[in-house]
């Protein structure tokens, strides 16, 4: 079986290159020195899913552009699943194109399968310095 750092499981009615993700994923593999054999689950909803799933599992009862559940089975190289909302993901996309925006939100949601979060501001602090550090040499890339 070939190996696939990415398990995308599309439930919207609009088309996305895998490739957008994987670009990020590499990346992040490379500079957090992640195992050849990880790989995460993407799943992509556009409808109220996600507010559902937020509210069952963080209590918000509000919508949110993504959600991550790292796993909790470290023996298998699984990081974990990424839900990306792909409405709230064209709602505040600006002036960036949907792929991109979609590869900023899954770069979010992957730094938080790897422990990186946003509760304390000295948590914020790393993260944004993660986020932003591995965005610019992800614009490089492009």
């Amino acid at each position: 079986m070939k190996y696939k750092p990415i398990i995308l499981d599309n439930r919207t009615n609009k088309s996305f290159s895998i490739q957008i993700f994987k670009t990020v994923f590499d990346l992040i593999q490379k500079k957090e020195n992640l195992k050849k054999s990880n790989f995460v689950n993407l799943v992509l909803v556009e409808d109220d899913t996600i507010r559902k799933i937020n509210k069952q599992y963080r209590g918000l009862d509000k919508k949110t552009d993504v959600i991550s559940f790292p796993s909790e089975f470290r023996e298998i190289p699984l990081l974990g699943e990424i839900i990306i909302d792909i409405k709230i993901a064209v709602e505040q996309k600006g002036n960036m194109e949907i792929e991109s925006e979609l590869q900023r939100i899954f770069l979010h949601g992957l730094l938080h399968l790897l422990g990186y979060d946003h509760i304390s501001t000295k948590q914020r602090q790393i993260m944004d310095e993660k986020e932003l550090d591995y965005w610019n040499l992800i614009e490089e890339e492009s």
